[in-house]
């Protein structure tokens, strides 16, 4: 199994390249794994799906938060204000183009995977949008609760 690229290691910052053959050595990998092609797998409507050189054609007007963490920023949460709805474009992994129409958490996964390719990460987007960090804390009891920090 390949170990997962996560923050010190830089690489999780480079950007991905364009993917130009479909062939069977295509995998469903992403700079997490360490193979840096826009390539990302969502889990979509209960599916996993792959998504090869993905696009946001369109963005709503809408924007919510949604609480978001990262295996590649491990332990580290915070909210993110994402467009509610987008409209993508993608190839599958024959190279077929496919478009879809994603609202709600569909929609906020398919933006946070996308960032990947880019070598941009949810803390940036965080700390573009001035807002806070959290780590999981488990209290005297046990019970987990989210403490402000710093990375």
């Amino acid at each position: 199994m390949t170990d997962f690229v996560a923050l010190p290691d830089k690489r999780i910052r480079q950007t991905s390249e364009t993917v130009r053959g479909f062939d069977k050595r295509l995998g469903m990998a992403a700079p997490q794994i360490g193979v840096f092609k826009k390539v990302f797998v969502a889990k979509i409507r209960n599916k996993f799906k792959p998504f090869v050189n993905p696009q946001i054609v369109k963005y709503g007007r809408e924007e919510t938060a949604l609480l978001e963490g990262c295996f590649s920023v491990k332990g580290i949460y915070g909210h993110v204000m994402r467009p509610s709805e987008i409209d993508v474009t993608a190839q599958d992994t024959y190279g077929k183009k496919v478009e879809m129409h994603l609202k709600g958490l569909p929609a906020k996964i398919f933006q946070h995977e996308l960032d990947h390719l880019s070598g941009k990460l949810f803390i940036d987007l965080i700390l573009d949008q001035n807002g806070k960090l959290f780590r999981v804390e488990k209290d005297k009891e046990g019970n987990e609760t989210l403490v402000e920090t710093t990375i």
